[in-house]
């Protein structure tokens, strides 16, 4: 054909004497458009594959304004080709995907409207540009969107006429921008050398040295002319070659730890958390430096742009990683990636452990007061009883009057050892039924008081949310957990009001200490509390504020989180984490229990006055018996002063005195009584 169309032109030029002008290729035609297409369907076919996931897969397009052609038409082509939102495979399959435009046209803050927020992470982004300026303008509007997904796959074609030298340079700066900027390291570029040839770059951050571990490297993976792979095999295997590699020996992290024991201890050298670092390090085969800090977790600023503390120097990329009992927060989640949840934390109100109640009480609380006024009323029955017995029988006088009678019946009951020996057998029977109801109630009471020795009753304790404020105290915690708080509930309103995330009210020893001395209340962690020093000294709320489980905060780009979250699953599933919970609530604390009280450290600042916390037999308790007689002669002194008043003669003759006669009967019947038992002793 070629040679017959040269033959034809050779017998033209003989019968005519014209000239033939030869046109330059047109970079901006159909050839370079279609050309332009290709190359994105060849690469979308190649690079945007995900096997870990079965759901339908979002491709984002984005269309820049005032694109130059020949980038316009590409772009414009390509959405054409894909509109119908399924893509026809080379095998003669479909693969079904879910297709959405953005565009730079709105204002950014319209991919934030409420009418358009979408959070289902895109998988796929399609970019085409002809400036640099351009591609770092739709990268604002892609990372704005609640959407954004840092470790989606990006495929970006750069098609500029005019601009046709220093690819390397370009891609590199483009790799950069996608990295460091918005922690993206699965990207493409599709460099435009000529009308036909598009040649890709690859960033490889994390392959090589531990020196270059970290910084991109623009790698050539392969050339596509007019759609076609130039080495098919070396293309394909780079293209899909993973990003970052299952270890990464070569490469250093940087770990900002929070102290919040007992996840990270003081000095940030152990802690549970800490624990599953290592176990993630020991998979991973990756390093980490660790930095310990006291900072806050950190909140957005006014800007709704920078963050406070730890999380500003992780969106600062000072820290790669953050851990320090760190829970879900939808508001952290928005700009940040949390890994999948571990562990679990209680928090509440602590506030002063109430005092123990003073000794009387505690021996006047073994029994209810029901029981104790059953035990008055036996003894005030037994105390008649033993009255009217004696006034029929010939006893004693000192077994007549009723002072004495209750005098004795009270001694009885006090197990106390008395002078007294009825003559009579209904009396002494009744004495020892007497006696052996007091030996019954006496051995209850012993063994009741041994309970209340080992385990001593304390006063009110505090042990609400409403106590709290009623009795004004200073409340306050980290600043954190203020958030949960700001809600329409009139007692978190009022909570809100008086919360103070200060210094003084952040978990340490010595806010702790002031907790125990009741100068405020803090709203801190359970097991931080358990863990320390000060876990007999203060209350925590039986009523728990909230419970959350942890999480590691990253960069929603951080390479490794994907892994992270599948290890950590797996140490949830087998038990593992779970085990190191229960370690430290069954071992370590008890183990630290037996060492203070073994060796226990006298300058500790956790001493406060433990002595007043305990109950030891005294001369108070030794004497109580003693005390109680004491009130039983008391009260046998009145009753005794009431009946001589009572019985005071009332009728005088000769200025003597008339004898009572029942009186004279008792000392008649006494006589006879004695002369009778005379009698029988001889």
């Amino acid at each position: 054909m070629h040679l017959a169309c040269l033959i034809f032109f050779l017998l033209c030029k003989s019968f005519s004497s014209g000239i033939v002008y030869v046109r330059m290729k047109n970079e901006r035609g159909p050839m370079a458009v279609q050309a332009g297409i290709n190359c994105l369907e060849l690469l979308t076919d190649s690079y945007f594959h995900n096997r870990d996931s079965s759901q339908i897969q979002n491709l984002v397009i984005f269309h820049l304004d005032n694109l130059s052609s020949p980038s316009r038409e590409i772009e414009l082509g390509y959405l054409q080709n894909h509109h119908t939102g399924y893509e026809e495979m080379a095998y003669g399959g479909t693969q079904i995907f879910q297709l959405k435009v953005m565009s730079d046209v709105l204002p950014v803050e319209s991919l934030r409207n409420v009418h358009f927020v979408d959070y289902k992470l895109i998988d796929f982004y399609v970019i085409v540009a002809d400036e640099m300026e351009k591609l770092e303008r739709a990268m604002r509007y892609v990372s704005s969107a609640y959407a954004f997904n840092p470790r989606g796959k990006f495929l970006i074609l750069y098609n500029n006429p005019n601009n046709r030298d220093h690819e390397e340079l370009f891609a590199l700066e483009v790799l950069k921008l996608l990295f460091f900027g918005h922690h993206s390291v699965n990207v493409l570029v599709a460099y435009a050398v000529d009308l036909m040839t598009y040649n890709v770059y690859t960033g490889d951050p994390y392959h090589g040295t531990q020196n270059d571990c970290g910084k991109m490297k623009a790698l050539k993976i392969a050339t596509i002319v007019n759609g076609t792979f130039r080495n098919k095999a070396s293309a394909i295997t780079s293209i899909r070659m993973p990003k970052v590699p299952p270890e990464m020996k070569s490469c250093t992290f940087n770990l900002c730890a929070r102290v919040a024991s007992p996840f990270v201890n003081e000095g940030c050298k152990t802690g549970l958390e800490l624990e599953i670092m290592r176990l993630l390090q020991e998979s991973m085969k990756f390093n980490v430096n660790i930095s310990c800090s006291t900072m806050e977790r950190g909140e957005l600023m006014e800007d709704n742009i920078t963050w406070s503390d730890l999380l500003g120097k992780l969106r600062a990329d000072e820290c790669d990683i953050i851990v320090g009992s760190f829970y879900p927060d939808f508001d952290v989640h928005i700009d940040f990636a949390g890994t999948s949840l571990y562990l679990q934390d209680y928090y509440t109100w602590f506030v002063k452990l109430a005092g123990l109640e003073s000794r009387w009480k505690v021996l006047l609380m073994i029994f209810e007061v029901p029981t104790w006024q059953l035990i008055a009323l036996s003894l005030l029955i037994s105390s008649i009883s033993w009255y009217f017995i004696g006034s029929a029988l010939p006893e004693s006088n000192a077994h007549k009057l009723l002072s004495t009678c209750f005098l004795n019946t009270w001694c009885v009951f006090l197990c106390v050892s008395t002078n007294n020996r009825p003559m009579c057998s209904s009396l002494r029977i009744f004495f020892i039924a007497s006696a052996l109801y007091a030996m019954n109630l006496t051995t209850i009471y012993t063994s009741l008081l041994i309970i209340f020795f080992t385990s001593p009753p304390r006063m009110h304790q505090i042990d609400s949310i409403d106590e709290i404020l009623a009795a004004n105290f200073q409340i306050g915690g980290r600043m954190e957990y203020e958030d949960w708080f700001d809600n329409g509930d009139e007692r978190d309103l009022r909570v809100s009001r008086l919360y103070d995330n200060s210094d003084d009210f952040q978990p340490s020893h010595t806010n702790l200490k002031a907790v125990s001395l009741g100068k405020r209340v803090m709203l801190t962690s359970r097991m931080y509390v358990k863990s320390s020093h000060f876990r007999d000294a203060v209350h925590g709320l039986t009523l728990d504020s909230f419970a959350n489980q942890l999480e590691l905060i990253v960069e929603k780009g951080f390479p490794l989180l994907p892994k992270f979250n599948r290890i950590i699953s797996n140490l949830n599933d087998m038990g593992i984490v779970e085990k190191l919970f229960n370690d430290f609530l069954y071992n370590v604390t008890i183990l630290e229990q037996i060492e203070e009280i073994v060796n226990p450290n006298e300058d500790d600042d956790h001493s406060l006055g433990s002595g007043r916390d305990e109950i030891v037999l005294t001369t108070d308790h030794l004497q109580s018996a003693f005390f109680f007689y004491f009130v039983g002669v008391v009260i046998s002194t009145v009753v005794f002063f009431g009946e001589v008043f009572f019985n005071i003669p009332k009728h005088k003759s000769d200025g003597n005195l008339i004898p009572n006669n029942i009186t004279m009967l008792r000392a008649q019947y006494v006589g006879w009584c004695t002369l009778s038992r005379k009698e029988k002793n001889k």
